[in-house]
C-alpha cells in the first residue's frame, strides 16, 4: 500500500484509478457513486493538465470537465506540499458546489490515500501534513486578491458577472508563485464578446500563452445524432431562458468551434460592439456636496446648464432588494443622461423625495414617471411635494387637488413597450445615447428577444431592465420638450414721424 501510495503522489493518471464520482440517477442509468471513466478527450485534457501553466477550455455541457478537474484539484493539495488551489464560480453556491466535488471525491477515496482535514467547511478544505488548502470564491471584483496561488480553477468561466475585473486582480496571485491558471468554460450565448470567449480566440490565433482545448458534444460516448435530438426535443422551456431550442443546442452542445462561439445576432437587441464603445464614456459622478442632494443616493455626471434642455424618466418598483427603483435625467438633444438614482432598498416614497431633490436642480425638467402599482405612490408624493411638470396623458391636464392621478404617467403596457423599444433600439445601436453609469449601462446586455415570447423584448431571466425602461421613456417623449433655439428678435429701426414740419416765418 506504501508503494501505491507514492506511486498516486507521483501520478496523476494513478490517483484517477481510485476516483469515483457521484452520478444522478436517470431513466436509463441508475446513477450512484460509480468509477471515473477516463474518455479520449479527458486523456487530451491531462495532458495539458501536467504540461502547461495556462490553459483554456472550451466544451460542450456534461463531458466530465469539471470533475477531472475537482479530482486534479484534490491530488496537487494532497500530492504537493504548500499547493494553494483556488476555486472561482459565478456566485457563492456554485463555487461551493464545485468545492464539494472535491470532497465527494475524497471521501470515496480508499483509505490508504486519505490524509487528515483541517479545516473542513463549505468553503475551504485543507490538509494540514501538506501545509495544502482548496479555497472557493465566488466570482467578485476583489475574490482572492490577498492569496497566492498554485492552481487557479475558474469554473464556467463565461458566466461570471466580473470577469474581467476578477482576472486582472487574481491572476497575478499565480504569477508570482508560479502557479497555473485553468479556465473552462460553455459558450454564453448572451455575452460572445465576454472575457472568456475572447481569450480562447487569441489562443486560437497565437496572441496570448494560453494553451487551449475544444471538446464538443460527440466526444461522450453515446452521444449520436439521435440523442442530440431527443434533447433538443426534451429541454423545458425554462430551460431555454430565451433561446430558440435550435440555438440553445447549438450553444450547449456545439459540435465546432465556429458554432460554440458564433454571436446569436437574432437575440440579442443591442449591439454589442456598440456597448463596448459606450463603455468609454463611462464615468465617476462628480464629487461635490449639492445643496438638498444626497450623493450616497443622486448621481450628477454632468451639472445642470443654463441653455440646455432636459427630460427625466422613472422606473418603479418595490425598492426590497430586487428590481432597481431608477430615475435618470436626460440632457436633450444629445441624449446624454447626466444624472441618475438606481438603488434596490429605496421604497417608492424615498424614491419621490430624492428624484424631486435631484430634478430640482435641474431646473424642474418634463418627468414622466412608470404608471404602475408603486409608480401611483411616487406620482402622489411628487404631487404632495408641489412637483406638477408631470408627463400626462391626457389632452387637459388635472389640476390641483389631484383626485384623479390616474392620468399622469407611462403606462408600461404591450404596446406602449413596443413603441419603447421600437426608439430606443435604433437610438443605442446608433450611438445617439451616452451613459455614464456602468452599472446602468450593463443591463442593456441582458435585454433579448424572447423566442418563446414571440419576440418579445425583455431581460434575461434574473437580470434586470429598470435603467433601460427609465432611459427609453426618457427618449421615447422627448419631443414633449421643446428644443429649438431661442432667437432673438431683430430691433426695429428707428423712424421719425411723416407730418410736414413748419419752419417759423421771417417776419417782414
Amino acid at each position: 500500500m506504501l508503494i501505491e501510495k507514492q506511486r498516486c503522489k507521483k501520478s496523476f493518471l494513478s490517483f484517477l484509478r481510485y476516483v469515483r464520482i457521484i452520478e444522478p440517477p436517470t431513466h436509463d442509468n441508475i446513477g450512484g457513486v460509480i468509477k471515473f471513466e477516463l474518455w479520449e478527450h479527458l486523456r487530451e485534457a491531462i495532458k495539458l493538465l501536467l504540461s502547461e501553466k495556462l490553459i483554456i477550455w472550451l466544451k460542450a455541457r456534461q463531458v466530465g470537465a469539471s470533475w477531472l478537474i475537482s479530482a486534479y484539484d484534490l491530488w496537487r493539495a494532497m500530492s504537493q506540499v504548500g499547493t494553494r488551489v483556488m476555486i472561482f464560480s459565478k456566485g457563492e453556491t456554485e463555487a461551493y458546489e464545485k468545492l464539494a466535488k472535491c470532497k465527494e471525491i475524497y471521501n470515496s477515496l480508499p483509505e490508504f490515500l486519505r490524509l487528515k482535514i483541517q479545516p473542513d467547511s463549505i468553503g475551504e478544505i485543507g490538509f494540514p501534513v501538506m501545509k495544502s488548502s482548496i479555497k472557493a470564491f465566488p466570482a467578485t471584483q476583489t475574490a482572492g486578491i490577498s492569496f497566492t496561488a498554485s492552481v487557479l480553477d475558474i469554473d464556467e468561466w463565461a458566466e461570471h458577472p466580473f470577469a474581467g475585473e476578477n482576472y486582472l486582480r487574481a491572476k497575478p496571485t499565480i504569477d508570482t508563485a508560479g502557479g497555473q491558471l485553468i479556465g473552462v468554460f460553455t459558450p454564453n450565448p448572451w455575452d460572445p464578446d465576454c472575457l472568456a470567449h475572447t481569450l480562447f480566440r487569441d489562443a486560437m490565433a497565437g496572441r496570448n500563452n494560453f494553451s487551449y482545448l475544444f471538446t464538443p458534444y460527440t466526444a461522450r460516448p453515446g452521444r449520436d445524432k439521435a440523442w442530440y435530438n431527443r434533447i433538443e426535443k426534451d429541454t423545458p422551456e425554462q430551460e431555454l431562458k430565451g433561446l430558440s431550442r435550435e440555438l440553445y443546442m447549438l450553444k450547449c452542445f456545439p459540435s465546432s468551434i465556429e458554432e460554440a462561439l458564433s454571436s446569436p445576432e437574432t437575440v440579442v437587441v443591442f449591439d454589442k460592439k456598440v456597448l463596448n464603445a459606450m463603455a468609454d464614456d463611462v464615468r465617476s459622478p462628480i464629487n461635490i456636496n449639492w445643496e438638498g442632494i444626497d450623493n450616497e443616493v443622486c448621481h450628477i455626471y454632468k451639472d445642470y446648464h443654463i441653455g440646455n434642455f432636459y427630460i427625466a424618466g422613472t422606473d418603479v418598483s418595490l425598492g426590497v432588494g430586487r428590481d432597481f427603483n431608477v430615475t435618470v435625467i436626460m440632457q436633450l438633444p444629445s441624449g446624454e443622461i447626466v444624472a441618475d438614482i438606481m438603488s434596490q432598498y429605496l421604497a417608492p416614497e424615498e424614491l419621490a423625495l430624492h428624484s424631486v431633490q435631484l430634478l430640482n436642480r435641474y431646473h424642474n425638467p418634463l418627468w414622466w414617471i412608470e404608471q404602475n402599482l408603486w409608480g401611483r405612490t411616487v406620482i402622489k408624493k411628487a404631487l404632495k411635494l408641489n412637483y406638477t411638470r408631470l408627463g400626462c396623458r391626457a389632452e387637459k391636464k388635472p389640476v390641483a387637488p389631484y383626485n384623479d392621478i390616474g392620468k399622469f404617467g407611462f403606462v408600461t403596457d404591450e404596446k406602449a413597450r413596443g413603441d419603447l423599444f421600437g426608439a430606443l433600439i435604433p437610438a443605442i445601436n446608433d450611438y445617439q445615447i451616452k451613459i455614464y453609469n456602468q452599472s446602468g449601462l450593463d443591463q442593456f446586455r441582458g435585454i433579448i428577444r424572447n423566442a418563446a415570447k414571440k419576440g418579445k423584448v425583455e431581460a434575461i431571466s434574473s437580470k434586470h431592465d429598470d435603467y433601460v425602461i427609465a432611459t427609453g421613456i426618457c427618449w421615447l417623449r422627448k419631443d414633449d420638450v421643446k428644443t429649438g433655439e431661442w432667437k432673438p428678435k431683430p430691433i426695429e429701426g428707428l423712424h421719425f414721424p411723416k407730418h410736414k414740419r413748419e419752419w417759423p416765418r421771417s417776419k417782414s
